[in-house]
């Protein structure tokens, strides 16, 4: 029987990785707190498993890392922050197949480059008057 409540619940925190991975409110780093915490409950709840829960958020993070598109202290702060989905990752590795995820996704941070952050008046093109 589907369960609009906990649909309901999913979407929240689907919302708040988004304002995450779209810097919607940049000067406020207690959106990364509300989505782990909304993540955790729900995994609580039954409604999301630990591991989907955990990769996301790694996944968040690193992407809104590389984005030149992002305010550099904004993508500092996901870049800071990645080490704790990838301890809970960790813990949750219990075959083969997600040891290999992890490591990828280990891979994907040890290599990741990150390029300045575009400034307002410049496009992803480069400066108008070059």
């Amino acid at each position: 029987m589907h369960n609009p409540y906990s649909s309901l619940c999913l979407d929240c925190w689907h919302w708040q990785g988004l304002r995450i991975r779209c810097a919607l409110l940049p000067d406020d780093p207690r959106l990364f707190d509300l989505h782990e915490a909304q993540g955790r409950q729900l995994v609580a709840q039954g409604r999301l498993d630990a591991w989907r829960m955990w990769w996301h958020l790694a996944q968040l993070l690193l992407d809104s890392a590389a984005d030149p598109a992002l305010p550099w202290h904004w993508r500092s702060q996901c870049l800071d922050r990645a080490w704790r989905p990838l301890y809970a990752l960790q813990v949750l590795a219990s075959d083969r197949r997600r040891l290999l995820r992890l490591d990828a996704l280990r891979s994907r941070l040890a290599h990741l480059r990150l390029a300045p952050s575009l400034s307002y008046d410049e496009s992803a093109e480069g400066p108008s008057h070059a």
